[in-house]
């Protein structure tokens, strides 16, 4: 008998009661995870080309499927995408644990970003291209250079200066008529009031430039051109300017750096040879203890190709110019595809970042490295024109590429674009906040311009009246 009351102890703990009986207990209950799809938009509203984040919050879910209401989809659980054209889009996540589904649906509204800009008028037959843009030193307002050409009459090729108001209206000046081909340039303000517009003046194998000089209220000057050098750009340095570049010496062209007074005139150079042959300084900046130069070391031929063998240089050199290094960048995207000195008119452009890293961009190839060179991080923009803009925010920087704009942090990774359309874009301009920017987009054969902004964030902002 003490045997039988032990096995029915051991039953009740096998067994619960019920009203109906006895039940049998689970040890591991199934809590039966009701299934439910569940999605967050980063953004309810952007524009055409700004990357849309969708965080997931689905519950019970094993596989998901989202249809972005343009054509495409996504199996990822947390996706991205942009839309290419303007107007409102419907995604829906359908959610499955694999015998029930679930889904949910949200609206987005993407923005035609051209709504925003402002198109100066460009007759017909007349290509527009913009090659600079800053902000004048004395009245704080926002100035380009542009490049006009008749392609159909004899209106010739011309340069314009054109100055903003706070309402963004303008007022234009001529400068000069084209010479060659030209697809660079830049204004230096002296003190006195005059201003020094230099160009780029080139064939495939003529490597020049053209300087013309105006007084404060455009009164000409002098206008003076060379086949053996060229100017870039220019860097204060206490009341004196250095203007930098490239010039012949010796049967060769070398990095040069001319110093100017706060009258404009030249009163030294320091030439320096780097690479097999030929070498160009394309942008320099000041950083502590001196200064770093990028631009390019190649050769430089008389017969087809007029350029070969391009590869990108950095130098750093001290307060007195004196070089101290430099990093010849062998494993470069552009070494076969820069052929002419034509290439060289375009926008080159370093900068310093917050930690110390360097962004250097010039003929769609975007690098980053360490403060000592060393690569970091690169980039090639195939497609893209050697007119395009590079802007350091400290802790992360913006280019453009053909149709986007694109924000890295200071290690080279992507982390915003948006799609704005340009195709030619020489200088961001960054003025109480903002990005300003102005842009030459291709039409039907021809160069039009527009003018544009954006926040940090590559927002882009509403310049309509």
């Amino acid at each position: 008998m003490k045997k039988i009351y032990l096995l029915g102890l051991g039953l009740i703990f096998l067994f619960g009661c019920s009203k109906d009986g006895l039940t049998l207990i689970d040890d591991n209950p199934d809590d039966e995870v009701s299934l439910k799809a569940c999605f967050e938009l980063s953004t309810a509203t952007l524009s055409v080309g700004e990357v849309l984040s969708i965080s997931n919050c689905s519950e019970g879910a094993t596989s998901f499927s989202f249809d972005f209401g343009n054509g495409t989809s996504s199996e990822l659980e947390n996706p991205s995408v942009s839309f290419e054209e303007g107007g409102t889009y419907e995604i829906t996540l359908t959610v499955s644990n694999g015998e029930d589904t679930s889904s949910q649906s949200k609206s987005v509204t993407v923005l035609v970003v051209e709504a925003s800009y402002l198109f100066p008028e460009i007759p017909d037959g007349y290509t527009g291209l913009p090659l600079e843009a800053g902000i004048h030193p004395i009245t704080g307002n926002i100035y380009t250079l542009e490049l006009f050409q008749d392609n159909a009459g004899g209106g010739g090729s011309k340069f314009y200066y054109r100055e903003f108001d706070g309402e963004f209206q303008y007022a234009s000046n001529y400068i000069a008529d084209k010479p060659y081909n030209s697809g660079s340039g830049f204004v230096n303000f002296y003190p006195s009031g005059k201003m020094n517009f230099v160009f780029s003046r080139t064939l495939g194998n003529l490597y020049g430039t053209q300087e013309v000089n105006y007084t404060g209220v455009w009164t000409l000057l002098n206008a003076i051109s060379s086949a053996t050098k060229h100017s870039y750009g220019q860097l204060p340095s206490g009341s004196d300017y250095f203007y930098f570049g490239t010039q012949a010496d010796g049967g060769i062209y070398k990095t040069a750096v001319e110093k100017r007074n706060s009258s404009g005139d030249a009163y030294a150079v320091t030439l320096n040879a780097f690479g097999p042959a030929d070498s160009m300084i394309g942008d320099m900046i000041a950083v502590d203890g001196g200064y770093v130069a990028y631009g390019a070391v190649f050769n430089k031929n008389t017969t087809l190709p007029y350029v070969s063998n391009y590869k990108p240089l950095l130098v750093f050199m001290d307060g007195d110019l004196n070089v101290t290094g430099h990093v010849i960048y062998e494993d470069s995207s552009l070494t076969g595809a820069v052929s002419d000195c034509n290439s060289f008119n375009g926008s080159y452009h370093l900068a310093e970042l917050s930690n110390g890293n360097l962004a250097m961009y010039a003929n769609g190839e975007l690098r980053v490295t360490d403060s000592a060179g060393n690569t970091i991080k690169k980039d090639f923009y195939e497609g893209t024109s050697n007119i395009q803009a590079l802007i350091s925010l400290g802790n992360s920087f913006v280019v453009s590429t053909d149709d986007y704009l694109r924000k890295f942090s200071t290690e080279g990774v992507q982390t915003a674009q948006v799609r704005y359309n340009g195709n030619y874009l020489p200088e961001f301009v960054l003025k109480d906040n903002v990005l300003y920017f102005i842009a030459g987009y291709d039409v039907e054969n021809e160069i039009k311009i527009f003018y544009g902004a954006c926040d940090s964030d590559l927002s882009i902002i509403d310049l309509t009246p």
